[in-house]
C-alpha cells in the first residue's frame, strides 16, 4: 500500500501527526510506503470562481489530507475518490471550539471550521488524537483515534531526573498570548509554592511571558527562555533546563478535545508534570493531578522540598512513556486506519456500481 500524507504549515501538528508517524511506518518496514508532501499538485479553472479540474494522486492507495480547510481540497477529494484512492482527514485541533482571544479564533469566523467538518463528512476515515474529537468529526462511523506519542530517540536522551543538587527549575511551556486563562485556572497556587520554596526554585516560561507576573500576581518576574520551533530541540531542552512542568488548562470544549501532548513530553525527558485534570490528562494518568489553587501550591512545593520523591514520580512516568508511548507504539493503529479507509472507498465504489447498474 502507497499512503502520501499531504500535511500543513504548522510544524508542531507536522512533527507529531505527519512526519513521526510517516518515519516510524517507514521504518517498521511492514510493506506499507508513506510519502509526505507538501501540498498536492491540481489543475485549476480560470476565472473569478476556479475550481479543481485535475490533481495528481501520485500513485497512492490512500491521500491522508491533515486539517483540510478548504473548499478546493474537498473538490480534490471527491476527484480521488471518484479514482478509487481512498482519502482520510487528520484533524488534532477542534476547530468550532477555538475560543474567542485564542490566535486561531479567526478561523471559525472565516468559515473554515465548516469546511473542515464538510471534508471530514465525506472522508473514508478521519483520524484524530482524541476520543472528544472522534465524536465530533467522525460521527459517521468512519473514524479511529491515534493518541499522540514521542520518537524513542527524544524520550531516550538523559533525562531530567538524574541531574542533582541546584535549584529546582519550574517551567510553563508556551505563549501567553491566547492562553492567559488557562493559566489563570491556578489562581494563587503557583505564587503560594514559589514563596514556600524562595531559595529553592525557580519559575521560568519557555516562550512568551508577556504579563504573566501581573496576571497571575507574581512577587518576581520569571525567567523567559527563547522558544524553539524546532521540535527535537524543544523536547531536548525540557530535559536539560527543567525539573517540574506545569500543564493548567481550562476546562472548555477546545481543551477538553486537546491531546496530552505537553504532559506526555514532560514525562518523555523525565519532568516531574502537575497538571489540570482534563479528561485527556486523566486518561494518559501521568503526573500530579491539581484543580484548586491549594492543589498547585501543595503538588510544587512538594516537588521542590522532596528531590528525591520528584525523582522517583517522574522516573516512573518515564517510563511509562518508553513502554506504551512511543511512536512506534502507534505504528500498528496508523496502519488499521489507512487500511480501514482503503476498504470503506473499495466498499462505497462497489455500492456505487451496483445502484448504477
Amino acid at each position: 500500500m502507497r499512503v502520501v500524507v499531504c500535511q500543513n504549515k504548522n510544524s508542531g501538528l507536522n512533527h507529531h501527526r505527519v512526519e513521526e508517524p510517516a518515519r516510524a511506518v517507514n521504518e517498521a518496514g511492514v510493506g506499507v510506503g508513506v510519502t509526505v508532501v507538501q501540498g498536492l499538485a491540481t489543475t485549476m479553472s480560470s476565472g473569478a470562481d476556479p475550481v479543481v479540474l485535475d490533481v495528481d494522486d501520485q500513485g497512492a492507495d490512500v491521500v491522508v489530507l491533515q486539517l483540510p480547510k478548504t473548499v478546493e481540497l474537498l473538490q480534490c477529494m471527491r476527484m480521488l475518490q471518484a479514482r478509487g484512492v481512498a482519502v482520510v482527514v487528520e484533524i488534532d485541533e477542534l476547530l468550532s471550539g477555538i475560543p474567542f482571544g485564542h490566535p486561531g479564533f479567526g478561523v471559525a469566523g472565516n468559515g473554515m471550521a465548516r469546511r473542515a467538518a464538510d471534508c471530514a463528512r465525506e472522508a473514508d476515515l478521519v483520524t484524530v488524537s482524541t476520543p472528544a474529537l472522534l465524536q465530533e468529526y467522525a460521527r459517521h462511523g468512519r473514524g479511529a483515534v491515534v493518541p499522540n506519542a514521542v520518537p524513542r530517540r527524544l524520550a531516550e536522551l538523559p533525562p531530567a531526573y538524574e541531574r542533582s543538587g541546584g535549584l529546582a527549575e519550574v517551567v510553563w511551556t508556551g505563549n501567553v498570548l491566547g492562553q492567559a486563562d488557562d493559566l489563570q485556572v491556578m489562581g494563587s497556587g503557583l505564587e503560594q509554592a514559589l514563596v514556600a520554596t524562595a531559595g529553592r526554585s525557580r519559575f521560568s516560561v519557555l516562550g512568551n511571558k508577556l504579563d504573566l507576573q501581573q496576571a497571575l500576581g507574581l512577587s518576581a518576574d520569571p525567567r523567559e527562555v527563547a522558544w524553539l520551533t524546532d521540535v527535537d530541540s524543544y523536547v531536548q531542552a525540557l530535559g536539560e533546563l527543567f525539573d517540574i512542568g506545569i500543564a493548567p488548562m481550562r476546562d472548555d470544549r477546545f481543551t477538553s478535545a486537546k491531546s496530552w501532548l505537553k504532559v506526555l513530553e514532560y514525562s518523555a525527558r523525565g519532568v516531574y508534570a502537575v497538571r489540570s485534570a482534563t479528561a485527556e490528562y486523566e486518561r494518559l494518568g501521568l503526573g500530579w493531578r491539581a484543580k484548586a489553587p491549594r492543589d498547585w501550591a501543595k503538588a510544587i512545593t512538594k516537588a521542590v522540598q522532596d528531590p528525591e520523591w520528584r525523582r522517583e514520580q517522574a522516573a516512573a512516568a518515564h517510563r511509562t512513556v518508553l513502554d506504551q508511548h512511543l511512536t512506534e507504539h502507534t505504528v500498528p493503529l496508523w496502519l488499521g486506519a489507512w487500511q480501514r479507509a482503503a476498504e470503506n472507498r473499495a466498499t462505497a465504489l462497489r455500492r456505487g456500481a451496483v445502484a448504477v447498474g
